[in-house]
């Protein structure tokens, strides 16, 4: 929803002298949240609304941020990396509190990081690399992070089989309720009821710890990764909103899912829709290149992926672009309650729906030749053989 000028003032005021403001404005991009620019004379910041339909505890988003920024920035430290290019840098109130509440809406403020730049499509496969590691170091920046310090801001959010439960039970209903809307998107709802029975597997790994449940970013898209704007190099994650409990074969495989698709996610012309492999290749030479063990002077191997991890990669990428796309179908079904939509586009989430599961669809069908690049480069960083994914 589009704020007037003097309302992003009053909510600039919790954390700012408002007439050394030079410019503020409110930026279009993001799903969930409304996100505003702030400008000084010598800096910027990031006010953003924290959409409390979607997040019911904001002080609990905010308290997981403070924590993971916190750890992130300490490990920068240790490694002697700076800290200004590695994460968020929160900005509290003139009350000394990370969330402001401005007329029964909740905000908060970041810095603003300076010389970065966030895309929506990557042409360069060098910069896709670049995001590769930027996911990657991610995952070693919170290997050691003990993941029940944090709360779930939105509980079973990549519970894909627990998603497709709600699912079906929204479509019962409304075919109950408008038939004709169920008719008309039948073929949607039949290629997911076809795939339920795979839909458990990250989950099921995740409940018998046969993969660790991990800090994950959860919505690892091209637009959340920040990259020198002047020398393409990575600098961090941003948009922490859904870190919670995870499987880090979701981060992987969400960050594909946009970046390696031929087609932005609302493309209408499906024939547009596919992989490009090359940058499947690139993104996986990053993302494997950041979390590579090392031996201690015994020779023992210390892992920040687990074998058991890598072989669930490529499940990762096939689940969550079904997923997104079961996601998109049911908020369209629901009446466009989660996602927001452009105003001239009242099929947005539909046309969302139809791309993603045409994606999942590109996933399957390059089955091998994913396995095979992420196979590829596990041999070229010379992870340990049993690594290697063998079916």
């Amino acid at each position: 929803m589009k704020k007037s000028k003097e309302y992003i003032l009053k909510v600039a005021k919790e954390y700012f002298n408002v007439d050394s403001i030079v410019d503020i404005r409110q930026l279009t991009s993001g799903h969930i949240n409304n996100t505003f620019m702030v400008t000084f004379p010598e800096c910027r910041y990031i006010l953003q609304q924290i959409n409390h339909n979607v997040f019911k505890s904001p002080f609990g988003v905010m308290n997981n941020m403070v924590l993971l920024t916190n750890h992130i920035m300490r490990k920068c430290v240790y490694d002697g990396k700076s800290r200004n290019r590695a994460g968020l840098n929160l900005v509290s109130t003139r009350y000394d509190q990370w969330v402001a509440i401005v007329d029964n809406e909740y905000y908060r403020c970041m810095e603003y990081i300076e010389g970065g730049v966030c895309y929506e499509q990557l042409t360069d496969p060098q910069l896709f690399f670049e995001v590769g590691r930027a996911v990657g170091n991610f995952h070693y920046m919170l290997y050691d992070f003990h993941s029940r310090l944090i709360d779930d801001p939105i509980v079973d959010f990549h519970n894909t089989p627990k998603r497709y439960i709600n699912f079906m039970k929204l479509v019962e209903q409304k075919r109950k309720e408008d038939p004709e809307l169920i008719e008309s998107v039948k073929d949607e709802i039949n290629f997911i009821v076809e795939r339920k029975g795979a839909l458990d597997e990250i989950v099921n790994k995740l409940e018998d710890k046969t993969i660790k449940r991990r800090v994950c970013h959860n919505d690892t898209k091209l637009s959340n990764v920040m990259l020198d704007e002047k020398t393409g190099h990575y600098m961090c994650l941003i948009d922490l909103d859904t870190a919670m409990k995870g499987a880090i074969a979701y981060d992987f495989g969400d960050a594909l899912r946009g970046g390696a698709s031929t087609a932005l996610e609302d493309e209408v012309d499906l024939s547009k829709v596919g992989i490009n492999l090359d940058f499947v290749r690139k993104f996986s030479n990053g993302f494997l290149l950041e979390l590579k063990g090392k031996k201690d002077t015994t020779g023992t191997y210390h892992e920040y992926i687990s074998k058991e991890e890598v072989k669930t990669l490529y499940s990762g990428f096939r689940l969550i672009t079904i997923e997104l796309g079961m996601r998109f179908l049911e908020d369209y079904i629901a009446g466009n309650i989660y996602f927001k939509i452009n105003d001239d586009r009242p099929q947005h989430n539909l046309e969302r729906a139809k791309n993603q599961l045409a994606l999942a669809l590109c996933v399957e069908q390059n089955k091998e030749s994913i396995i095979d690049i992420i196979n590829e480069a596990l041999i070229e960083y010379d992870y340990p053989e049993e690594y290697i994914i063998k079916d």
